[in-house]
C-alpha cells in the first residue's frame, strides 16, 4: 500500500462512520454524544472543519433525511466540529461561527433535498403524461380505423343500393307492363266490343260488362299493391299500428300464411321517420319469410319497453346464419343490411336470431322520448 493509499483508507472509513453516526442521531429524539466522538476521531485523523462540512454534505445526500430534520443535522455537525475548533482556539466566538456554518449547511442540505423531491415528482408527472399521451394516440388510431371502416362500409352500401335501386325499378317496370298493361289492353278490347254493339243479347252484354268490371277491379288491386310496396298512405294518415295491421292482413290473404298481429295497447303516435323504419323492417322480414323460410306461422309484435319501442317478427320456418348472410356481398342479401341501416339511422338497434328448430326472430328497437311518444 502506498503512503497516499494509507492516508485515504482511514478517511474513507471515517466517511462511513460519519454517515452511520448521523443516521443514528437523526433517528434519536435527543442527545448528541455521537457527534462529539466523531469530532474527536476527525481531530485525530487531522480532518479540518471545511473537509468535515463536505463529509457532512455527502452523508446527508446519501441518507436523504426528511425536510424537517435540519435542526437535528445542524446540532450534530456543531457537536462534531466543537472538538476540532476547541483544539484551534477554544473561544466561544469560534464555536458560534461553527454553529452558524452548520446551520448554513443544514439549510443548504434541506434545499437540496427539496429540489431532489421536486425532481422526483416532476419525473413521475412526466411519466404519467407520457402514458396518457400514448393511450390517447392509441385511442385516436382506433377511432380513425373505425371511421375508415364505417366509411368503407357506407361506400359499399351506396354502391349496392344504387344497383338494387335500378334492379327494383326494372322489376316494377316489367310488372306494371305485364300486369297493368295486359289488363288495360283487355279492358280496351272489351270496351271496343261494347261500343260496336255486336251483341244484342242482354245476357251477353251483361257478361261483357261484368268481365270488364273485374278487369278494372284487378287493375285497381294491382295499383293498390304497388302503392303499398312503394309507400302506404295509411302510414302517414293513421300511424304505424293501422298500417301494420292492414299490411299483415293483405300479406296473410295473399300468401295463405297465418299471421298473428299483437300491438301494444294505447301506443302513442310516432314520427314519420321512426314509423317508416319499423314498417320497412316488418315489410322486409315478412317478404323474407315468404321467399325463403317456408314457415307455417308468423307473429308480429309491437311492444313498449323501457325507453324504446320494439318490433318483433317471429316465424317457425327454416333457420339460417344471419351474420354470414348480412356480410355476403351478393345483392340478393341486401334487404337485411338495408333494414339494419334504416333502424340505425333513427338511433335504434337491429338484431336477428335464427336457430334450427326455433325459426327466426327479427327485432328492431327505436328510442322513445320521456313523454311516451317518439321525438
Amino acid at each position: 500500500m502506498t503512503p497516499q493509499q494509507s492516508r485515504t483508507a482511514p478517511k474513507s472509513a471515517f466517511d462511513r462512520s460519519y454517515r452511520a453516526a448521523l443516521g443514528r442521531h437523526l433517528r434519536a429524539t435527543s442527545g448528541a454524544g455521537g457527534g462529539v466522538r466523531v469530532g474527536r476521531l476527525a481531530r485525530s485523523l487531522g480532518i479540518e472543519t471545511l473537509a468535515l462540512a463536505r463529509i457532512h454534505d455527502r452523508a446527508v445526500a446519501a441518507l436523504a433525511p426528511p425536510a424537517g430534520s435540519q435542526a437535528r443535522q445542524s446540532s450534530f455537525f456543531a457537536a462534531v466540529v466543537a472538538p476540532i475548533e476547541d483544539a484551534h482556539s477554544g473561544t466561544p466566538e469560534a464555536l458560534l461561527a461553527c454553529a452558524r456554518l452548520a446551520a448554513r449547511l443544514g439549510r443548504r442540505t434541506g434545499e437540496l433535498a427539496s429540489a431532489r423531491q421536486r425532481l422526483v415528482q416532476e419525473t413521475s408527472r412526466r411519466k404519467s403524461l407520457r402514458v396518457e399521451l400514448d393511450a390517447s394516440e392509441r385511442h385516436q388510431g382506433e377511432t380513425l380505423d373505425r371511421a375508415k371502416n364505417v366509411e368503407d362500409r357506407l361506400r359499399r352500401l351506396a354502391h349496392r343500393l344504387l344497383s338494387a335501386q335500378e334492379e327494383e325499378r326494372l322489376r316494377i317496370s316489367r310488372d306494371l307492363h305485364d300486369a297493368i298493361g295486359q289488363e288495360l289492353t283487355q279492358i280496351n278490347v272489351g270496351l271496343a266490343a261494347l261500343k260496336r254493339g255486336n251483341s244484342t243479347d242482354s245476357r251477353e252484354l251483361g257478361t261483357a260488362i261484368s268481365l270488364t268490371q273485374k278487369l278494372v277491379e284487378r287493375s285497381m288491386n294491382t295499383v293498390h299493391h304497388y302503392a303499398w310496396e312503394l309507400r302506404p298512405t295509411v302510414l302517414d294518415d293513421l300511424g304505424l299500428v293501422p298500417a301494420l295491421r292492414s299490411y299483415v292482413r293483405s300479406f296473410a290473404a295473399r300468401t295463405g300464411i297465418p299471421v298473428r298481429f299483437k300491438p301494444a295497447p294505447r301506443l302513442a303516435r310516432m314520427d314519420n321517420d321512426r314509423s317508416l323504419a319499423l314498417f320497412r323492417v316488418a315489410q322486409g322480414a315478412l317478404s323474407n319469410v315468404e321467399r325463403h323460410a317456408r314457415a307455417r306461422h308468423i307473429s308480429v309484435l309491437v311492444r313498449a319497453a323501457p325507453g324504446v319501442l320494439r318490433l318483433e317478427v317471429k316465424d317457425d320456418g327454416r333457420a339460417f346464419d344471419a351474420r354470414r348472410i348480412e356480410a355476403a356481398p351478393k345483392e340478393r342479401h341486401l334487404g337485411l343490411l338495408v333494414m339494419r341501416e334504416r333502424v340505425e339511422m333513427v338511433g335504434g338497434s337491429f338484431s336477428i336470431v335464427s336457430a334450427a328448430g326455433r325459426g327466426t326472430t327479427v327485432r328492431a328497437e327505436v328510442p322513445l322520448k320521456a313523454g311516451g311518444g317518439l321525438p
